[in-house]
């Protein structure tokens, strides 16, 4: 079992992106730390053909699902791709491929060489990414305030999910390192007991990287070391704006940060607004949701 690996959940509208990622891991990774890759069983050919000559290990979401489903059974009908996504990274220490993973998006690459120690503060202690979100702050303060409310609702809904006391924290954005005992121990120590299913967490608080610290903080699971985030993450297209306008380039970023995210959520090509029956089949696929085809009992 490898002490440390690379880990990203990765689809094909994703494809390029992945494959830089991968070419920035492949030119930094002084200690060849082995990068595997979940992707549907239906794209495995082409992420396959596409990184004929980077290395890396794919395993298929479906694997994980299986493995994650002889815990909690199936997943539910209807279950949102979003929270599918969250889930995977979630499960994926089930395939007992490493004692921690630092998990990535598709849409982040690294800007210079690194290496297991960057994310370490000792042999057996990971370094808990866990801020203010600062940065995403000032942004709000600017262009809208709204986004710091719905991080403020979700970090303390979460919060008090564990019931922790005290100051509340982000525990984003990826690159993050995740220990799968700590994992293992969230599914026996806080599910388990409580009767929940790792699907019914995610739907009603769904967020896996405030899920996972809050977890840690709670149930002081190893020492807690606390890290700005690895990289330097672009939310927003005015947040990117804002940087280059600053004389900000990758060059120099990278005095600071290990690598960059640029979000996909603004660098996709905008698709043509929904049609009528595209919106009407949304609508309805909610309602189906709240009409109990995914029911759980209350926490």
């Amino acid at each position: 079992m490898n002490k440390l690996v690379i880990f990203c959940k990765s689809y094909s509208k994703d494809l390029l992106r992945a494959k830089r990622m991968a070419q920035s891991i492949l030119r930094f990774n002084r200690d060849n730390i082995p990068l595997y890759m979940s992707v549907p069983s239906d794209e495995l050919e082409l992420f396959k053909k596409t990184f004929q000559n980077l290395p890396c290990h794919f395993v298929t979401d479906e694997e994980i699902l299986n493995n994650c489903s002889k815990t909690y059974g199936p997943s539910p009908r209807l279950f949102p791709a979003h929270l599918l996504q969250q889930l995977i990274k979630l499960e994926f220490w089930r395939l007992n491929k490493c004692e921690y993973y630092l998990w990535i998006d598709s849409d982040s690459y690294f800007l210079k060489p690194f290496d297991t120690n960057f994310f370490f503060h000792n042999d057996d202690t990971p370094l808990l990414v866990m801020h203010h979100a600062n940065d995403l702050r000032n942004f709000a303060l600017k262009y809208d305030t709204r986004i710091a409310e719905k991080l403020d609702n979700r970090i303390k809904a979460i919060q008090q999910l564990f019931g922790r006391k005290g100051e509340s924290f982000y525990f984003g954005d990826p690159p993050l390192i995740w220990s799968s005992s700590v994992l293992k121990a969230m599914s026996r120590e806080f599910l388990k007991p409580r009767g929940m299913t790792i699907y019914e967490l995610l739907y009603r608080y769904p967020c896996e990287m405030q899920i996972y610290g809050e977890f840690v903080l709670a149930y002081n699971i190893h020492k807690i070391i606390p890290t700005e985030p690895f990289f330097k993450v672009f939310h927003y297209a005015e947040q990117f704006f804002d940087s280059q306008r600053k004389g900000e380039s990758e060059y120099s970023l990278a005095g600071k940060y290990l690598g960059v995210v640029m979000q996909s959520n603004w660098t996709n090509k905008k698709e043509k607004k929904k049609n009528d029956m595209a919106r009407f089949k949304k609508f309805l696929r909610e309602q189906q949701r709240k009409l109990g085809l995914i029911r759980f009992q209350p926490f």
